[in-house]
């Protein structure tokens, strides 16, 4: 009842009251209005009809006597676009925005909360001294990247090297660097073209069963995007307000759910990779260099993190225009500029105040998750009882901690249904309370190495992991069955929240049983996850590793990781920008999240070559210098070996047919 009160305050009722009070008939502004009657209709015309509504911005702009206005509440997803006479200004505009307030108050917001008003065509967007000096950053990146250009293409800095075509890319892109100066080199990696190329040539192996986490990962990704639209499309404005809380509680909301999980399934993939990777490469030694590893890892992350703060404050506020697009990038520029540096030292999941980036909370896990992977490879390394004690201990942990927390909490099932924010943030974003998917991750990374091992070392023919591994191999009906069966739980989970979620009002499931599906269901779902993928890890079901592990998914799923991060202002400038609300509901999200997407994934190559691919050559260059550089007679005699070898290969394969 109090939602329909707001919703049924139109522009008409606010001027009819407004041009009743003695403030305003005493203020220029809408004496105006009392002098020229004919400004009214077009003013209401062009005014919104009902919270949320933003009106006719264009139409009211087009107006030489009147200008559009925005009144609403800072922080909180409720204004009213209104049309006024051109003499008005803020001050003016005040009562409108009390107005508000006072109708907000009657929802249940604090006093605190007081209306604002924003006029752009009177409050432009000015240029800072920080944003200055992000053009001159992003300057000399572009610098650099043509240069990378000139190293690639000219003598400069080296030598053309001679190439056949007959060569692989990798191959040419060898001689290539070895043409070159140690300047070149590092030059060479910002060469946009030649980053593009190792982007999408991606030969993959047929024994290369790995691949078909590319397609997982895209996947979840979009699903993602899919959960974040709810909320962007809430922030940007949209018109039936009243029908869109309905959303809740029908089956369209189940796909929003899938989104929680997803980020599981990013979890699980990271800790299987980073303990499979991990373990192999440091197999056979008793020590290796920790503080290392975890400097190679900050230097894979935060550099584009980093860039990406600089391309948010540098670009953001000059590349969209609108009703709401000021005042929302100045909230959230000002909400960073406070918390900017909790995801620079990976702690934005436990600072909840003015949250800066908020879905890095995420990375923030991730990143807090890897600390244990290389004390875990260690602890297997020296002793495999050891390494597999220290994982149970952490799947115990992860299961232990969020039943204790769902408990004293109160919680749901579902943190849609719960009240407490605060503790709601604790359960779903701390990560004590969100171990479980990578605990797992990282038991099935330790099984796969040694199923993967068995293969050239036969100490490991009787390990767990290859006998685990084997039952797969070896069955073809239990691949069958491990994957309808996985398939099964997994869609159970992200289906079960249903039912709180289809039935308004009180929760539908009692406490303690909260507490168990809290405390298990991540490590379930990716448990059955692991058990999803076991037959495609082995080559078995070749259809579904075909579908997951195609060629098609390999350059997307390079720059997921941009991609995630940059995919919330991708949808904030679509949503943020809009110069009308939108309809909100079940179609609308599949469509609209489908086509940001896209325009993520493409977005996110040019953001990948700036930053990310030349960050991790110039790595691989410092720490790990290639040989010394061949000279052009060398080349030349390694080129005619080659060709050499490569028609007689061609010979001998036409004399076997």
């Amino acid at each position: 009842m109090k939602i329909s009160i707001l919703t049924s305050f139109g522009c008409l009722f606010i001027v009819l009251i407004t041009l009743g009070s003695t403030e305003a008939q005493n203020s220029q502004c809408f004496s105006e209005v009392l002098a020229n009657p004919e400004l009214l209709l077009p003013m209401i015309m062009a005014t919104g009809k009902g919270l949320n509504d933003m009106g006719d911005f264009d139409a009211c702009n087009m107006n030489p006597s009147t200008e559009y206005a925005l009144i609403y509440i800072p922080e909180q997803p409720f204004f009213l676009g209104t049309c006024v006479p051109a003499s008005c200004d803020r001050q003016d505009l005040q009562i409108l925005a009390d107005g508000m307030s006072s109708l907000i108050h009657q929802i249940g917001m604090p006093p605190s909360v007081v209306g604002d008003v924003h006029i752009p065509s009177k409050d432009p967007i000015t240029v800072s001294g920080w944003q200055i000096v992000g053009f001159i950053v992003f300057g000399f990146i572009a610098i650099l990247l043509i240069l990378g250009l000139l190293v690639e293409y000219t003598p400069l800095m080296g030598q053309v090297p001679l190439t056949n075509e007959s060569l692989s890319e990798t191959k040419k892109d060898k001689m290539l660097v070895a043409s070159k100066s140690l300047l070149g080199r590092s030059l060479l990696a910002f060469s946009p073209s030649r980053n593009l190329k190792k982007m999408f040539y991606t030969p993959q192996r047929g024994d290369d069963y790995l691949t078909v986490l590319n397609g997982i990962r895209v996947i979840s990704l979009y699903f993602v995007v899919l959960g974040h639209t709810n909320t962007l499309m809430m922030m940007g404005g949209i018109t039936n307000l009243l029908s869109a809380q309905s959303l809740m509680n029908s089956w369209w909301i189940i796909l929003i759910c899938i989104g929680f999980y997803s980020v599981d399934v990013f979890f699980f993939i990271s800790a299987f990779l980073a303990t499979y990777l991990m373990t192999s490469k440091f197999h056979g030694k008793r020590f290796f260099n920790i503080p290392m590893v975890y400097l190679h890892r900050l230097i894979r992350v935060l550099p584009t993190i980093l860039l990406l703060f600089v391309m948010y404050f540098t670009f953001l506020p000059f590349i969209g225009s609108g009703p709401i697009w000021k005042p929302s990038i100045e909230n959230d520029i000002n909400n960073c500029k406070l918390s900017w540096w909790p995801n620079v030292i990976f702690i934005s999941s436990w600072y909840t105040r003015a949250q800066c980036f908020g879905h890095l909370w995420y990375l923030s896990n991730d990143m807090t998750f890897f600390l244990f992977v290389p004390l875990v490879v260690l602890a297997y390394l020296n002793s495999k009882l050891i390494g597999y004690s220290f994982v149970i201990f952490l799947n115990i942990f992860g299961i232990v901690l969020p039943f204790i927390f769902s408990h004293i909490r109160g919680h749901t099932i579902t943190m849609l249904k719960d009240q407490d924010v605060d503790s709601n943030i604790e359960l779903n974003q701390h990560p004590y309370n969100r171990s479980a998917s990578y605990s797992v991750g990282l038991l099935f990374g330790l099984l796969y190495f040694e199923w993967a091992k068995s293969k050239t070392d036969p100490t490991y023919q009787h390990s767990i992991g290859t006998k685990f591994y084997n039952l797969f191999s070896n069955s073809s009906i239990l691949c069958v069955l491990s994957f309808v069966l996985s398939s099964c739980a997994i869609l159970f989970f992200i289906m079960f929240p249903a039912v709180e979620l289809l039935h308004p009002g009180p929760r539908r499931i009692s406490q303690i049983p909260s507490d168990f599906f809290n405390a298990f269901h991540r490590s379930i779902f990716s448990t059955a996850l692991g058990l999803f993928l076991a037959p495609l890890f082995v080559g078995k079901l070749s259809l579904i590793k075909d579908i997951f592990g195609g060629k098609l998914w390999a350059p997307w799923a390079k720059v997921s990781f941009v991609s995630y991060l940059i995919h919330i202002h991708v949808m904030a400038f679509f949503y943020l920008q809009s110069k009308g609300s939108l309809y909100f509901d079940g179609p609308s999200q599949i469509f609209y999240s489908l086509a940001t997407l896209l325009i993520v994934l493409l977005v996110s190559v040019p953001v990948a070559l700036i930053i990310e691919s030349p960050v991790l050559q110039l790595e691989r260059l410092v720490l790990f210098p290639p040989k010394q550089s061949p000279s052009p007679l060398q080349q030349e005699i390694l080129l005619k070996k080659q060709t050499k070898i490569n028609k007689s290969d061609s010979s001998q394969d036409s004399n076997d047919a």
